[in-house]
């Protein structure tokens, strides 16, 4: 693929080309449609790479280039996936300033999408019309919670976060085809699926065509990618079924071994979520006796008795005793990343 041949963009039904994107998109009073200018510039210029932030999923927070080519071979294989046609719709309502955004445009850059443009909210798919129709939509799992219509939108792609219990059950009654996806900047976006709705859902992510996954000593993750020079190794510990699909366990730095028992936060977090509205989180903290005890720590003043008692009742009915928190701290704010991730080491710190 030469990134050089992708110069033609629509964007809400306007057919642009070239330059004309940079200057309808700087005209724009609207910051998201501004940003996708500032893009298209870099695109368009003859540097074969496009520098983009990671968020930490495999390391610390950091700039990387990534090639134009490669990103093209990234929306080549999502177009097979979700079966783009020329002309359908898709919405960008998430931020130009992470590789999520990015790539959107690259997708509508090749697969001649029309780019249905929403300034990034908590609800995007309630500022659409109501007979507007869009095939394909990238949101958060934020971005859908508390949706009760998905109105004429075909196909959901879920990213940036965990899907809990509670929006999982909420998405049953959604109509439109939901996936989540698995992947980082390093990987170009998303490399394997999961439905999370309809007959379809299942808990095994499917590789992208092409995509084969493998174990490290750690039981960690490591993705080959065709149009990627090296593997990529996560420090995310899965169950792999074969080289197309796993079962997501848990962040390897997040792993509590309490009493000699290894525990995953992120499947604790899982069975407590439908009981805890504000943000909270699961962790280890030094213990005499077990080494390391588990820990709930909620973005929250501290809960009156009754909340308090409330919870542990359905803590004691949805835990493993060893999965029970030994401790509850609450936190006024967390910390959190530029993208809104919950920092845990700086936010246990501030107990």
């Amino acid at each position: 693929m030469n990134f050089s041949q992708y110069t033609q963009l629509t964007i809400d039904q306007h057919l642009l080309k070239g330059d004309e994107i940079i200057d309808y998109c700087q005209s724009s009073p609207h910051e998201n449609i501004r940003s996708i200018g500032v893009f298209i510039k870099e695109w368009l210029n003859e540097n074969p790479y496009i520098k983009v932030s990671t968020s930490g999923s495999t390391g610390s927070p950091k700039t990387i280039e990534v090639e134009k080519n490669q990103m093209l071979q990234s929306a080549s294989a999502t177009a097979k996936f979700f079966d783009f046609q020329r002309g359908h719709s898709a919405l960008l309502c998430l931020p130009m300033s992470y590789i999520a955004g990015k790539m959107m445009v690259v997708r509508a850059l090749y697969s001649q999408l029309n780019l249905v443009c929403i300034e990034p909210s908590a609800s995007p798919l309630a500022a659409l019309p109501i007979d507007q129709v869009i095939h394909f939509a990238p949101l958060t799992p934020m971005q859908l919670k508390d949706t009760t219509t998905t109105r004429a939108v075909r196909k959901i792609l879920l990213g940036g976060g965990p899907v809990d219990i509670e929006l999982e059950h909420q998405l049953q009654s959604l109509n439109a085809d939901i996936y989540h996806g698995y992947g980082m900047t390093e990987t170009l976006s998303h490399v394997a699926l999961r439905r999370v709705n309809g007959p379809q859902k299942s808990e095994v992510y499917h590789a992208l065509p092409q995509v084969k996954f493998q174990l490290d000593p750690r039981d960690c993750l490591v993705i080959e990618v065709p149009f990627l020079k090296e593997k990529v190794v996560t420090n995310d510990i899965v169950e792999l079924i074969n080289e197309q699909k796993f079962i997501w366990k848990g962040r390897s730095d997040n792993v509590i071994n309490s009493g000699g028992i290894k525990l995953f936060p992120e499947v604790i977090e899982k069975k407590i979520s439908p009981h805890i509205q504000e943000r909270f989180f699961i962790a280890g903290i030094p213990d005499t006796i077990l080494g390391e005890k588990v820990c709930l720590f909620i973005e929250s003043p501290p809960y009156e008795k009754e909340k308090l008692d409330s919870l542990n009742v359905h803590m004691k009915v949805g835990l493993k005793k060893h999965e029970f928190p030994k401790e509850i701290f609450f936190i006024p704010i967390f910390a959190e990343t530029k993208s809104g991730k919950i920092q845990r080491k700086k936010s246990i710190n501030k107990r």
